[in-house]
């Protein structure tokens, strides 16, 4: 009896730790949901394959004054400090549907190079990093994106996200907006990889031989 006990509450545990349901799959991109407890927001998980390599990718997501080009609902961002080559803090101000309110945020990214064959760029709010200003200030966001290299330079990109936006904003209303993003910000990145000046950026390596950052055509 408590082994069986046992073996259903794993289950249970299992099936709410995987309890996606698929919102969409187009156009190349897939996007699943789920409910995150203790918040009444829910998280994403989106996915799809692109026509460049890791580098490209890692250099896009790096150029803060490309923020407006490609993630939706982004209106400006700027590198706060830059503390090594795979780490930094910058400022993101999101522009919300009327009547919502704007909101800003200051993230930590940092980027791990697990190797040449995949990549991890995370990112995660710290709302005191520097001052409030007039907008409402996110109080909790991660982000995440796995780049796996795939076969004739194509990459996979997986991106999960969970946004409290923080104030009074409907559920129903942040929800709504978690397929849409993904897909119109996934769709964005595909066509921008392959643009000057991220096409054809490079790893940099370190001295053991790894991928320690990348540089761009501006910037060879």
């Amino acid at each position: 009896m408590r082994a069986l006990i046992f073996l259903l509450c794993f289950a249970s545990l299992f099936a709410s730790a995987n309890d996606w349901s698929l919102e969409l799959e187009n156009d190349g991109i897939v996007v699943h949901v789920r409910p995150v407890e203790g918040s009444k927001y829910q998280e994403f998980r989106s996915s799809i394959t692109v026509d460049a390599g890791i580098p490209e990718i890692v250099a896009l997501l790096k150029d803060n004054s490309a923020c407006s080009k490609w993630l939706l609902q982004c209106e400006h961002s700027e590198l706060l400090k830059q503390v090594s080559p795979s780490e930094r803090y910058f400022y993101q101000i999101s522009d919300l549907p009327f009547p919502v309110k704007s909101r800003d945020a200051i993230f930590h990214a940092s980027t791990t190079f697990e190797s040449d064959k995949a990549v991890i760029v995370s990112m995660v709010a710290v709302p005191d990093y520097s001052p409030a200003t007039k907008l409402v200030r996110i109080q909790q966001a991660t982000s995440k994106f796995r780049l796996e290299i795939l076969p004739n330079n194509k990459t996979r990109i997986v991106w999960q996200q969970h946004v409290d936006p923080a104030g009074a904003i409907p559920s129903w209303l942040v929800n709504s907006m978690m397929t849409d993003m993904p897909y119109k910000s996934l769709q964005s990145i595909r066509e921008l990889v392959n643009e000057p000046p991220y096409k054809n950026a490079k790893f940099v390596m370190g001295e053991n031989g790894n991928p320690i950052d990348v540089v761009t055509n501006l910037t060879d």
